[in-house]
């Protein structure tokens, strides 16, 4: 019971926090969106880490470890890793000195078509609202082993709120709750690892068993080149996936939201290793054979944990989904209601813009909720794919535009429709080809291709365009 109501106590302070803040952003889209951009370093980097670090990490990536390996898993969330200095280096000061809200407004600040108005929030949209599916099992299921309840019961209440807090506290409610999760997480991730190592007699105690009893748990997989197209779906996804990008924005400054990102990514890093070396193989031990990966962490949980602990472990793992899905929630929303609509709505009254802000939020919490009923498996999979999509449609418009002076409209047109394209096409045809192909590996150069072809062939887009993206440069 003391379980229950621990949970229950920390979903109503996100619902407050969502009301609180409703005060200050319901008229004000620069306060939605993006937090009025006066968030300091160290609170966007625990609002970024537990926008990364979501429900499917946590419980994922356990699980992945559990399945396939500890060499297999490392080298997928090696390339999250990796994106973080991507993001530093290629897109955060720039980005944050457009002033802008979302990376679809870049996108058509610097390719001004409408392929780009129209494409890239759909994208955006149907990336997402696969990411959020997978959130929301890690939701239900950790709900289902730890507190006894209904699956379907226990996600559709957690969308209830997350709901809630986003549709009318927006980014300021989300940076908020973020902070809280971030810091919830990494003590949970931190507590969990140091009371199994003490447990074991040492840190890698349990790993040298596992590997020793599993010799496939530390052994890369037979047909593992899926693990390149996992490193490179990450590495080149943190540059530009939306939620990331909105929270560069809501940075004080360019030098602000490069040190959220360094930050991010330490912690990112001790969480991710923590989980792999520590807690998987424990799992590996106690739990052989089960039939859902993503339920080793919970299982875990479950046999080394009081009930506080275990309620405190809950609410951790929501936080985990609520921090990445309410980032989510706000992408997607921001996608349709300011990236398709902005132009209908720009001559609405603030009320309008308001109200449609939070129907969208609405139909698309909905919507996921009605998908999550019925979940995959494997949830690091199902969401990076998801992921994919945006990384081979908008990795090479979004860093040639910024750091290529060939880059032109046509390139930037036709590197997303070729890289977007080819990911969907080899996802859904692949298994036909003779030879096996990872879509992402071939999208991008693909993406690269087009654009380079257009730079190179094309008509530069003038020098006013030149001098709009060189002021991106300057400090």
């Amino acid at each position: 019971m003391i379980e229950r109501w621990l949970v229950v106590a920390y979903l109503a302070v996100c619902v407050i926090v969502g009301i609180l803040a409703s005060r200050r952003v319901l008229g004000s889209a620069d306060e939605y969106w993006v937090a009025g951009r006066r968030v300091g370093a160290w609170v966007n980097a625990l609002a970024i880490l537990a926008a990364l670090a979501s429900g499917g990490s946590l419980v994922g990536v356990v699980g992945l470890a559990y399945r396939d390996g500890i060499p297999a898993t490392l080298a997928l969330f090696a390339g999250a890793v990796l994106g973080f200095p991507l993001a530093t280096i290629l897109v955060a000061a720039p980005l944050r000195r457009l002033g802008r809200f979302t990376i679809t407004d870049f996108l058509v600040f610097r390719y001004p078509h409408p392929v780009v108005r129209g494409l890239v929030p759909s994208l955006i949209v149907v990336s997402l609202t696969v990411y959020m599916v997978s959130q929301m099992k890690a939701a239900g299921i950790t709900a289902e082993a730890l507190l006894g309840m209904d699956y379907r019961t226990a996600i559709t209440w957690a969308t209830v709120v997350f709901v809630l807090y986003v549709s009318f506290g927006g980014m300021v409610a989300v940076t908020v709750t973020d902070v809280l999760q971030g810091a919830l997480l990494f003590l949970l991730m931190g507590a969990t690892a140091v009371v199994l190592a003490v447990t074991a007699g040492s840190p890698f105690a349990a790993l040298g068993e596992a590997t020793a009893a599993t010799p496939a748990f530390g052994q890369l997989p037979a047909g593992s080149s899926a693990y390149l197209g996992y490193f490179l779906i990450w590495a080149t996804a943190i540059p530009v996936i939306p939620h990331i990008v909105m929270r560069v924005a809501t940075a004080k400054d360019a030098a602000s939201a490069r040190l959220s990102l360094n930050l991010a990514t330490a912690g990112y890093g001790v969480m991710i290793l923590a989980a792999i070396l520590i807690i998987a193989p424990v799992g590996v031990l106690e739990f052989p054979g089960l039939a859902d990966p993503d339920e080793v962490f919970l299982r875990v949980v479950g046999e080394h944990f009081p009930p506080l602990l275990r309620g405190l472990a809950v609410a951790a793992v929501l936080a985990a989904v609520m921090s990445t899905t309410d980032a989510f929630l706000l992408a997607v929303s921001s996608a349709v209601t300011h990236d398709l609509l902005g132009g209908v709505l720009g001559r609405r009254s603030p009320r309008t813009q308001a109200i449609v802000r939070l129907v969208t939020t609405w139909i698309v919490g909905a919507a996921a909720l009605v998908w999550a009923w019925s979940p995959p498996e494997l949830l690091t999979r199902f969401y990076t794919a998801g992921v994919g999509l945006l990384s081979a449609g908008l990795f090479v418009p979004v860093v040639l535009g910024l750091w290529w002076r060939r880059a032109n409209r046509a390139g930037g047109v036709w590197a997303l429709v070729v890289g977007s394209g080819a990911y969907v096409g080899l996802l859904v045809f692949g298994g036909a080809l003779p030879f096996p192909v990872e879509p992402i590996v071939a999208a991008l150069p693909l993406s690269l291709a087009a654009m380079v072809w257009c730079g190179l062939r094309g008509r530069p887009d003038g020098p006013e365009v030149e001098e709009a993206v060189a002021r991106l440069h300057r400090d």
